[in-house]
């Protein structure tokens, strides 16, 4: 077990690769790009090796649950799972646990190990199978998305507290995601549009956002979860999917539609949003949530991303395991005439609450904006305060969720091993609304 420690998270297996790379840096996105677009320094050890046979991936599990897998190349693997508290002492948020400390392959790179599912959360969770060449020293990782039928209820939907960012506000829309979902292409009757309203008005993501109506629907609940399911079929079509308040309606022009401009979800200073998820990291996942304003001023806009996170090891991949806050001011200018500079900071997870990463387990993303301060949260903690813009101040803002894969972040897509799918879950959505200020 010793000698393996070197490799038991993926935390302290990436600490001195990410320490020396080297950043290519975009002024537009930077979220893109920091650490983003880097030569990872040994990145050629991080190899795509391991396979899982069984169990079926993104399936349904419980009780102690087979697996076998091949990781040809390679001597040995550990496997880990996030796990609800079990003990006295143990964080509220849960430990990181190693279902297996050590595996040793066989010739042709294959294991097999029980993973006991009962004892693990009920609902979505992560196994996460490392292994290793002690030889070369490459090394991979793969993370398994599976459904716990079984297992402990934990920290699973709306909480009764309010959260830290909310202070002093009204709960105005909350979705726990326990009723049958209301969405539509065009929001027409229903809570939410499958679409990103405004300007700037085009699909995003590589794998395009489609429609709850269609035939590559990629939305569904399941029990109180909201799976947004990205996958590519095999003649080639391939979908994720994005949610809009439909409230948050906008016309061709960019402008909120005198119909909507009354409603719930439209959000103005001050205000609090939040949303917990849990996704995957694999080449070319890009899961967000994040607000935008109304650009009927003729002013621009102004984007808020609360977390954007970018999936996938190795050689031509983001290697992050935190993710990045961002404020953009699109189309606007200072009084010298320049392009106003948005603000950024790249979260590292493993230095905050539970210490685990977005992939590993739910956590929830937060955001407040009022008169003075627009300030973002992970789990209630702050990581990121600016002063709030104008344009905030004196426009309409709406979220939004999404699962891009691939897309305008120029990160490429591979999920062959994956099986061509993968998984965001949604636990929660809720939003808190103030008077505002005169």
């Amino acid at each position: 077990m010793g000698k393996f420690l070197i490799t038991i998270t993926l935390a302290v297996a990436l600490t001195a690769s990410l320490s020396a790379q080297t950043v290519v840096q975009d002024n537009e996105y930077p979220d893109f790009y920091r650490p983003g677009r880097v030569t990872l320094d040994g990145a050629t050890q991080w190899v795509k090796a391991i396979t899982v046979s069984v169990p079926a991936l993104r399936s349904e599990v419980q009780g102690d649950v087979k697996f076998a897998f091949s990781a040809p190349g390679m001597t040995h693997a550990s496997v880990l799972c996030w796990q609800q508290p079990t003990a006295d002492g143990d964080s509220p948020f849960g430990k990181d646990t190693h279902v297996c400390p050590e595996i040793a392959l066989d010739a042709d790179g294959e294991g097999t190990f029980v993973f006991p599912a009962d004892k693990y959360p009920h609902g979505p969770l992560t196994v996460r199978i490392l292994a290793e060449d002690r030889g070369s020293r490459k090394k991979d990782v793969l993370e398994v998305q599976l459904f716990n039928q079984g297992g402990v209820k934990w920290r699973q939907g709306i909480p009764n507290e309010t959260p830290a960012g909310a202070e002093g506000l009204k709960l105005v829309f909350a979705d726990d995601f326990d009723k049958e979902l209301s969405i539509s292409a065009d929001g027409a009757n229903t809570t939410y549009c499958s679409h990103k309203p405004g300007p700037r008005n085009t699909d995003f993501s590589g794998w395009q956002f489609a429609d709850f109506e269609g035939a590559l629907n990629p939305f569904s609940r399941v029990e109180s979860w909201l799976r947004i399911h990205a996958s590519k079929r095999a003649d080639g079509k391939a979908s994720s999917g994005i949610l809009a308040p439909v409230q948050a309606r906008f016309d061709q022009a960019g402008n909120v539609r005198p119909s909507a401009a009354g409603e719930a979800g439209i959000m103005r200073v001050p205000f609090y949003v939040e949303c917990r998820f849990l996704a995957q990291s694999a080449p070319g996942t890009w899961p967000a949530f994040w607000t935008i304003t109304d650009s009927s001023a003729g002013v621009g806009c102004t984007e808020l991303d609360i977390i954007e996170a970018y999936g996938g090891f190795g050689k031509d991949n983001p290697n992050f395991t935190g993710y990045a806050c961002t404020t953009h001011y699109w189309g606007q200018k200072g009084p010298d005439g320049k392009q106003l500079p948005g603000a950024h900071t790249n979260v590292d997870m493993f230095k905050i609450g539970g210490k685990s990463t977005w992939s590993t387990t739910f956590h929830t993303y937060g955001l407040r904006v009022d008169e003075k301060d627009t300030v973002y949260y992970l789990d209630d903690v702050e990581v990121l305060r600016h002063p709030t813009d104008e344009q905030s101040k004196a426009c309409p803002t709406f979220w939004m969720v999404n699962y891009s894969v691939g897309g305008i972040s120029g990160w490429r897509i591979d999920l062959e091993r994956e099986g061509n799918a993968t998984d965001m879950w949604v636990d929660y959505i809720r939003a808190y609304q103030g008077e505002k200020k005169e």
